[in-house]
């Protein structure tokens, strides 16, 4: 098992991120956007080979992502709420995604085996997601796993901040 590390700030923004492992070196490049349809990811090794692709196929409030591994569709996961955590599906993969997206704490099964176990820490440069993923196999799926959940935590949290405020914020810059 090993651990790779991603700035939560650039993780699902557009342009790209570095995905680094426990050395600080350079292991994967995530690139993409999200937000707009079609919206992808995608994952490429430190040679630029693409390795996985996360790419949105439908619009709405339970998106459906088709995910890729050089080039063959090998799973889809659409967005799934159970009571007080998040339970997501990948289809075809048979991973299971139990989690919080207001705590971004994540785990991946397959079965009884735990594939990743996704949490942010505070290093000493920063807020960072640490991904400990059993097999480095599944490193670039589990990349774009993380993307969408990173995504989607990202745009419930604002919606959330604006229904329990309920009242209305005005600055004006002189």
């Amino acid at each position: 098992m090993r651990k790779l590390y991603s700035s939560r700030n650039n993780l699902s923004s557009r342009g790209s991120t570095t995905i680094k492992d426990e050395q600080g070196k350079v292991v994967y490049l995530l690139t993409g956007r999200w937000g707009m349809h079609p919206a992808a990811m995608s994952v490429y090794d430190i040679d630029g080979v693409l390795l996985a692709e996360i790419k949105q196929r439908s619009l709405g409030l339970l998106p459906k992502f088709e995910l890729f591994e050089q080039h063959k569709l090998v799973g889809s996961l659409r967005r799934y709420y159970g009571v007080g955590h998040e339970m997501l599906f990948i289809q075809k993969l048979n991973w299971f995604i139990l989690g919080n997206s207001l705590t971004f704490n994540y785990k991946i099964y397959h079965g009884r085996t735990c594939i990743l176990s996704l949490h942010e820490v505070e290093l000493s440069s920063g807020k960072f997601l640490e991904l400990q993923i059993t097999h480095q196999d599944d490193e670039p799926l589990c990349i774009c796993v993380v993307a969408i959940l990173d995504f989607w935590a990202k745009s419930s949290s604002g919606s959330h901040a604006h229904q329990q405020q309920g009242h209305l914020h005005i600055s004006f810059d002189s």
